[in-house]
């Protein structure tokens, strides 16, 4: 028998989404601990390639990361019962290595992207950085606060410098929130060790995954009953934007929450066919 839900971890609160909100990035210092760094590091490690997409596939070590209490609770108060994992990938940048990304935005602009809700991030990448940043011009990331309002960059698809730029200079553990939308690219490493780092996105259920087709079915049968949903791995297309009826609630309300639309409904209306607001909703944040 499949287990219960149980209550979503922390998430936002009304200060930390009103930075993430204004700038389109939310630093975290020491989301992880030692233990988990030093872990996701020898996953990281054993890895031939520089890169690579849907990890939690690949690595029992990266399989965690799928509901990560660190952040799970803050995209979960976002996109609510409909949220999804969409891409998961890592990365290691090398001394010296040539290629590197240039200014870019994670996502087309066109709709709805663009303007289906401009208070409200289709895809939210969740960044862990697992190798000290602690100076500029180590493979940081370089991004411009509060430029996920900008439809165009002229310095777009060249690494040409902007007078608002930031290099992001953290410790390992940290956590990073990146709006869909924030300009951003990647410095040179110019110093003597690899960069390693760590990057998960998630967004509605309907949202396109970008990095599988589908999963392997044996590999989602040893999944928990969150990290089975979060994949979102459905059969049937309808059941992505209906969701169904096993999958719903995700999490149950945090301690001291009350679930507000509790008392509109009868017994007859099943969860899955039931409204429930996200946490921004519910503050009246969008």
């Amino acid at each position: 028998m499949e287990e219960a839900a149980g209550p979503s971890p922390k998430g936002f609160t009304r200060e930390t989404w009103e930075m993430f909100a204004r700038d389109g990035i939310l630093v975290i210092e020491n989301a992880l601990t030692a233990t988990e760094v030093e872990t996701l590091v020898a996953a990281v490690e054993k890895q031939r390639n520089p890169t690579s997409w849907n990890i939690v596939e690949t690595d029992v070590r990266f399989t965690p990361l799928i509901d990560l209490p660190a952040h799970i609770g803050y995209v979960y108060d976002v996109y609510g019962e409909m949220l999804k994992l969409l891409r998961s990938e890592f990365f290691k940048r090398e001394p010296q290595q040539p290629i590197r990304n240039r200014w870019h935005f994670d996502g087309p602009r066109v709709l709805p992207f663009e303007v289906f809700s401009p208070k409200v991030p289709l895809r939210i990448k969740v960044g862990y950085w697992l190798t000290p940043l602690t100076t500029e011009n180590r493979g940081n990331l370089v991004y411009i606060p509060g430029s996920h309002h900008w439809a165009h960059l002229p310095q777009y698809h060249t690494h040409e410098p902007h007078p608002q730029e930031r290099q992001l200079t953290i410790g390992p553990g940290a956590m990073t929130l990146m709006w869909s939308g924030i300009w951003h690219r990647v410095a040179e490493n110019n110093g003597e060790d690899t960069r390693l780092n760590l990057f998960l996105e998630y967004g509605p259920s309907w949202i396109v995954s970008s990095d599988r087709v589908s999963s392997d079915p044996e590999w989602m049968s040893g999944l928990s009953r969150t990290r089975r949903i979060l994949m979102r791995d459905y059969e049937h297309p309808n059941n992505l934007v209906k969701l169904p009826e096993g999958d719903v609630p995700l999490y149950l309300p945090r301690p001291g929450e009350l679930d507000p639309e509790a008392e509109l409904y009868t017994d007859n209306v099943p969860p899955a066919l039931r409204k429930r607001s996200t946490w921004l909703e519910r503050e009246e944040l969008v």
